[in-house]
């Protein structure tokens, strides 16, 4: 019996889509927090902030940076450059601030804003400009590479002929 008892050696991540991070009132942070899990901030935080899960800012709580989010509860102060892949939701005491993108938008009466707002993410943005930019460099390369009609050789010779009498 004792031997067929197995024991794990290896430590388990484990990912709890119920577990909150607090950061509480008289707290504040500065540099970088990167979580799977929900995230509520009461104090201040300045810096870079991604997490998988959503994000809540406290009446009381300021929130400066970068800002990488699923979802999104704005009660106190946001400011900066702000990405939410799904609802941003501003609550009537928030004031938000910067370049904002999101999936959807729910504004309180009351609620400040003050930016850019965008619909999408900027990554969704940039993948359309390397597009663009892609088929542009593809028309350029097959206009430099193409092989010229007899017409347009024959015209062009005579321009060569012609140029040197």
């Amino acid at each position: 019996m004792i031997g067929s008892m197995k024991r794990s050696t290896g430590a388990q991540a484990t990912h709890s889509d119920n577990g909150i991070n607090r950061i509480v009132e008289g707290t504040v942070i500065e540099g970088t927090i990167q979580s799977d899990s929900n995230l509520r901030i009461d104090g201040k935080f300045t810096g870079e902030l991604t997490t998988k899960g959503r994000l809540v800012v406290g009446p009381k709580g300021v929130v400066k940076g970068v800002v990488n989010c699923l979802c999104c509860d704005v009660e106190g102060i946001l400011e900066g450059e702000v990405t939410v892949l799904e609802l941003l939701a501003m609550k009537s005491a928030a004031t938000v601030q910067g370049e904002l993108h999101y999936g959807q938008l729910s504004v309180e009466a009351g609620a400040k804003a003050l930016g850019t707002f965008r619909m999408g993410t900027p990554k969704n943005k940039k993948m359309k400009e390397e597009k663009a930019a892609s088929k542009a460099d593809a028309m350029a390369s097959l206009k430099s590479s193409r092989i010229p009609s007899e017409v347009e050789a024959l015209s062009n010779k005579k321009e060569t002929v012609g140029a040197g009498s």
